[in-house]
């Protein structure tokens, strides 16, 4: 579908972390939008008579037409994150799209390994549930990694869903836990530990750039072929 402007409603706003939030927009004019897993929108935020433009990915799922949800950390100053913070329910904002080509690669005859820091699991959540939607037989991981373990994001909703679908694993890190008891230290740790036979995978990344080309460099080194990796940045 070709990117174009949308309307849309604030239909719902949820606290995901303390410094992050869930916004829930229900299309009014066009009412639906045909897109794929892992692209984003542009949102187009009013600022002093001007429009400042910020991609977000989303979070949403394509089978839900009518519904783009956004995952936005709030930033000291940040134009948008400032605009989306005074946004209340029933409000109405402009977004344009959908853009980007970090989409799953077809066909799906491997396992998908996902592997997140921060909001850069937006694009993946939207992955995660439309292979489950589909009833994808593949086993799918997610490793998601944070600082803290109040700052893990869609927790209640993956740790959920790893419990219904046997083939989808879910395995959070936290690198500066407090009381905490699952996995800790840095997603490639984590990776290393429960990845193996990587010829049967392919590894999706996103979060903060540098992170994620660290991230990637480790697995090289481990073995993982260079054209078995896909990321984007920060989303």
């Amino acid at each position: 579908m070709a990117a174009i402007t949308f309307r849309a409603i604030v239909e719902r706003i949820d606290s995901l972390s303390y410094n992050v939030r869930g916004f829930r927009l229900k299309l009014a004019e066009p009412s639906t939008v045909s897109f794929k897993a892992g692209q984003f929108i542009i949102l187009n935020v009013p600022k002093e008579g001007k429009i400042v433009k910020r991609a977000y990915s989303i979070a949403s799922p394509p089978f839900e037409p009518s519904i783009i949800e956004l995952c936005i950390q709030h930033v000291d100053g940040g134009i948008a994150s400032t605009y989306f913070w005074q946004l209340k329910e029933g409000d109405s904002v402009s977004i344009f799209g959908p853009h980007g080509t970090f989409l799953l690669k077809e066909p799906l005859d491997y396992d998908p390994v996902f592997m997140a820091t921060g909001t850069g699991v937006a694009p993946l959540r939207s992955m995660i549930r439309t292979l489950l939607h589909m009833n994808c037989t593949r086993d799918i991981w997610l490793l998601f990694g944070t600082r803290y373990e109040h700052a893990l994001l869609y927790e209640s909703e993956f740790r959920t869903l790893a419990g219904l679908r046997r083939n989808f694993h879910y395995i959070p890190t936290v690198s500066r836990p407090k009381d905490w008891k699952g996995e800790t230290g840095h997603l490639q740790q984590t990776f290393q530990k429960h990845i193996k036979d990587y010829a049967s995978k392919e590894v999706y990344l996103c979060g903060w750039l540098q992170v994620v080309k660290a991230m990637c460099q480790d697995l090289e080194g481990f073995g993982v072929p260079k054209d078995k990796l896909h990321y984007e940045e920060w989303a």
